[in-house]
């Protein structure tokens, strides 16, 4: 069965080499659930994909509802697998046994790459998104790009380098990034999955209630030595977006910027597995504040609500 399949492999090469003229060949097109299928360089009209297919430069592969593709570099073995309702495209491909040069585009979906080696210096590996370009090496990362364009990027292994025109930053391993499609950088921060990457950038919806609904304290820092910038309404505080090393802050909006409440002064519900973590030392930029806040709590919620 083997010197069949290899034998129908050489001939679907050389039959697709002859219909298309296509001479920049890449890597193999491996189909892991339907469907799939491939858009040639110059062509209008996609073809599905049932097995396996030689794509090349230019082509442009996409997964369906269900489909699943994994793509097999030449030189190197590098490989990326495309899960479904994802398009990805071949910009170019250059590479020997010592060297390569690979450029793709994630236009939509979600995909994982694996270099089959750590690349040296006359190697490159760059993935293209609607935000930003995100360079490789040695490295296992995730890419989803929604429909908006906006891109989320997470490293596994290794380290990612996320850049645009006007940034770019530095992304280790259990770390991710996420670019808007104008290209504005993240914050880099800690997430192993696109949930957590979200949660920890877009926060955690949570409501907040206190005995005798009196206002909480709100502080520049998670700490009773903290300055005390003002107070809120229990019930006004439904995101939050941060919490402290020690589990016993939270960091919501406030006053245009950002500020810290004590939660055992109030009762909160609701959690989310990726909520950003701040160290307990952590203090915000009080001069980020535009907006109208009260700066001195009134006696009942400095005595009730405490913080």
């Amino acid at each position: 069965m083997k010197y069949v399949r290899v034998i129908l492999f050489v001939i679907l090469f050389l039959s697709v080499n002859s219909i298309y003229g296509q001479t920049d060949f890449a890597a193999t097109l491996e189909v892991l659930a339907p469907t799939v299928s491939v858009q040639r360089v110059n062509t209008s009209n996609p073809i599905e994909v049932s097995v396996e297919a030689i794509v090349g430069v230019g082509d442009v592969i996409t997964t369906g509802e269900d489909g699943r593709a994994r793509i097999t570099f030449f030189a190197d073995g590098t490989t990326t697998e495309l899960e479904p309702n994802t398009s990805y495209r071949i910009d170019e491909f250059n590479g020997t046994d010592a060297s390569f040069t690979l450029r793709v585009s994630v236009l939509i979906g979600q995909t994982t790459q694996q270099l089959g080696r750590t690349l040296d210096s006359n190697s490159t590996y760059e993935i293209d998104t609607p935000g930003m370009t995100l360079g490789a090496r040695g490295t296992i990362f995730a890419i989803r790009v929604e429909e908006s364009g906006r891109a989320g990027m997470l490293v596994r292994e290794g380290n990612v380098v996320a850049s645009t025109e006007e940034s770019s930053a530095d992304v280790p391993p259990d770390f991710g990034i996420r670019a808007e499609a104008a290209g504005t950088l993240s914050d880099v921060v800690r997430a192993t999955t696109f949930d957590q990457l979200d949660s920890a950038l877009d926060g955690c919806a949570i409501q907040v209630s206190t005995i005798d609904d009196v206002s909480i304290n709100v502080r520049l820092g998670p700490s009773l030595e903290a300055q005390q910038i003002g107070f809120i309404p229990s019930s006004d505080i439904v995101l939050a977006m941060g919490r402290s090393e020690s589990g016993d802050w939270y960091r919501f909006e406030y006053g245009g910027n950002f500020g810290w409440f004590l939660s055992s002064s109030a009762s909160v519900e609701g959690a989310c597995s990726g909520l950003r973590v701040f160290p307990d030392d952590y203090q915000e930029n009080s001069d980020g504040f535009t907006d109208t806040i009260e700066t001195t709590p009134d006696a009942e919620a400095t005595e009730e609500a405490g913080g």
